[in-house]
């Protein structure tokens, strides 16, 4: 397929799968079904139709808001939606068309649902970590990505590498850092970009959550019990795992040069 006609494709198609992602990250923690049910407004129920179900567009035309009750839709959708085709068209223009662009697709849908999960129930569900495992070594097996060795080895490390975190984080404050998602989430990063990809998306995933804690706490009312203050680390991860993916080889490869070690 020629690459100009395979990002359009990618840019039109992009925002319809950032729709359904919206759908699994609705429905999923709520335990309602998927596939069936049509989508419909949060506040009076009315179902969707064309246009309001036409990504971006749908959002935009009603002014962000239900065309039957009037209730305000959520920005966080417009949002998903443009993040992904975003996220998409780097991937497409990187990788081409082809089964790299295929393994890449799947693991921002994963990181994307599960960073917004994250956000509104503190939960990384197993099925779509573990799904991101089994894909990761499964396209590594097939010889897409990173040698399958350091695929099982970067799953290793991204799991025990946040246990250790969160280990150490408990014998000092008396609380876990992290949860068993997390591990399992950086497990699923390091099966798609080796050891020094999920090494890379931790210490990414830390600086990056370190700066909003901070930021957070910094606003905090006086008197505040601080030390439970609740932010799920899952996003920050997922923006390390992308980070790894799209640019780790060069950064890592880059720090190695400067240390003198390459």
């Amino acid at each position: 397929m020629d690459r100009t006609l395979f990002l359009v494709a990618v840019g039109v198609l992009a925002p319809f799968l950032a729709s359904f992602l919206g759908v699994l990250i609705y429905r999923v923690p709520r335990k309602e079904g998927v596939v069936m049910g049509r989508s419909h407004c949060p506040a009076c129920g009315h179902a969707l139709g064309f246009p309001e179900l036409v990504p971006v567009i749908g959002w935009l035309a009603f002014g962000g808001r239900c065309r039957h009750c009037r209730a305000a839709i959520p920005a966080r959708y417009l949002l998903l939606e443009l993040l992904v085709a975003a996220l998409m068209l780097i991937a497409a223009w990187r990788d081409g068309p082809g089964w790299l662009f295929a393994r890449d697709a799947l693991f921002i849908a994963l990181v994307t649902v599960l960073s917004f999960i994250d956000l509104d129930t503190m939960e990384l569900p197993h099925r779509f970590t573990l799904t991101g495992v089994v894909a990761g070594l499964a396209f590594a097996a097939a010889g897409v990505g990173p040698h399958w060795t350091r695929a099982l080895l970067g799953t290793g490390v991204g799991y025990l590498l946040p246990l250790a975190f969160s280990t150490a984080y408990k014998l000092l404050r008396g609380q876990a850092g992290m949860g068993g998602g997390d591990f399992v989430l950086l497990g699923m990063i390091g099966a798609h970009t080796g050891v020094s990809g999920a090494i890379l998306a931790f210490l990414v995933g830390v600086f990056t959550g370190s700066i909003v804690g901070l930021a957070l706490l910094s606003r905090a009312r006086k008197g505040q019990n601080l030390g439970r203050l609740a932010i799920p680390f899952g996003p920050f991860l997922a923006i390390g795992g992308l980070v790894s993916l799209f640019w780790g080889p060069d950064i890592v490869g880059g720090y190695l040069r400067l240390a003198g070690l390459a």
